[in-house]
């Protein structure tokens, strides 16, 4: 789990930092990746929690797996 904690807060952050205002690159770019879906949920959290909320999404989508 920490590598993909690690993958999905990188993501998170080159979302809102390296693609401002061309976040539909990004889309178009990771939309197959296999954290996609845990990433955009965390869109729904601020930046300020998302190292609480993130291990439990993460946790959440490896449960369905």
């Amino acid at each position: 789990m920490n590598n993909n904690l690690q993958t999905a807060l990188k993501l998170r952050f080159e979302y809102y930092n390296l693609y401002e205002n061309k976040e539909d690159l990004w889309h178009k770019k990771y939309k197959s990746h296999h954290l996609y879906s845990v990433i955009v949920e965390s869109f729904n959290y601020d930046f300020k929690d998302i190292a609480k909320i993130m291990p439990n999404l993460l946790e959440e989508f490896e449960k369905k797996l």
